[in-house]
């Protein structure tokens, strides 16, 4: 196949504003590579703002989206809208999902229709979180707030640090930490975040600092986490049915990552969800979702080619649009 590959790429992570969310140049052609590896055409295509001009403009037989959207509270859905205005099938979720997802508030309130367990809002000791960024931007240890005095005086030092974006203040949920990757539909093993590498002072959250300045000091990167994480089977069905119904209900399609917390009731709280997971290559680098594809027995190369196989399983129906077969 002719493959097209969308992607936003981290041009420079040292001025104030960092592309977390985007990815090294080095993922993009571990990518690209691999797909190349197993026997395709690769078009590459960086998603700006004339990203719907570049799909159109070039003959391909599938998009894989890895694209987050350069702005705005739908950015991650600009390359999926692009693909099915041009009609032309991609990977992972549709527009609709993927802005749903990026929406903590929005999806909160469609998991929590599903059944499941969700933090409420405004409810003390609370987390103040940005409701539409990704790779814990905006997610201090002081975010975490005894009451409503404190969660006023958090988010004017929030915004004299720049951070202008819409926040939410959400029961914060004390316990152990969950992330879960789901790929074709298959859960994957489960991961527990390890919190041993903080300071004793600061709170166990996967925040900002400790992704940014204390996991990357490990020596060993993995001593974050335990994957499989170290449940007994009652646990591990729990957190699975629940990611099963969440994976359904936002009708995520191809792979996900979904972040869960256990109080200490053993009660399981949806935290967020990621349906564009990374997918870094380096086994050195730790990367959530290709870990726990590793650790269920899948070379990198087989992620990808699932997700592909996912998304190829297309038809035309007789108004000309393009379906999935279910």
């Amino acid at each position: 196949m002719r493959i097209g590959f969308c992607f936003n790429v981290l041009h420079d992570d040292s001025g104030t504003k960092m592309e977390l969310d985007f990815d090294a140049p080095e993922t993009i052609d571990g990518i690209a590579k691999t797909l190349e590896e197993l026997g395709h055409k690769v078009i590459s295509i960086e998603a700006d703002e004339d990203i719907f001009e570049k799909l159109k403009n070039v003959n391909v037989d599938l998009v894989f989206n890895i694209a987050e959207g350069l702005y705005g509270d739908a950015r991650e859905s600009w390359v999926p809208m692009a693909c099915e205005i041009l009609k032309i099938p991609y990977t992972h979720s549709t527009p609709t999902t993927l802005a749903l997802c990026l929406d903590k508030k929005l999806c909160k309130l469609a998991v929590a229709g599903l059944g499941v367990l969700v933090p409420a809002e405004n409810k003390f000791p609370a987390i103040i979180k940005p409701v539409g960024e990704g790779s814990s931007m905006g997610i201090f240890n002081d975010n975490i707030v005894e009451n409503i005095a404190k969660s006023k005086m958090q988010v004017a030092k929030m915004r004299k640090m720049g951070i202008d974006v819409e926040l939410m203040v959400e029961e914060y949920i004390d316990g152990r930490e969950f992330t879960v990757g789901i790929l074709a539909g298959e859960v994957l093993p489960i991961i527990e975040q390890k919190f041993d590498m903080l300071p004793k002072n600061m709170h166990k959250i996967a925040g900002y600092e400790m992704k940014w300045k204390y996991e990357v000091g490990l020596k060993n990167v993995y001593d974050a986490v335990e994957c499989p994480a170290k449940i007994n089977a009652k646990l591990k069905k729990q957190i699975e049915d629940i990611c099963k119904k969440i994976y359904v209900g936002l009708g995520i399609r191809d792979c996900a990552r979904i972040d869960l917390r256990m109080n200490e009731k053993d009660e399981i709280y949806f935290l967020e969800i990621n349906p564009l997971p990374g997918l870094i290559p380096d086994e050195k680098i730790l990367s959530y979702f290709p870990l726990s594809a590793r650790r269920a027995g899948y070379s990198y190369k087989e992620v990808l080619q699932k997700i592909l196989s996912r998304s190829v399983k297309l038809a035309v129906d007789k108004d000309g649009r393009r379906v999935y077969k279910i």
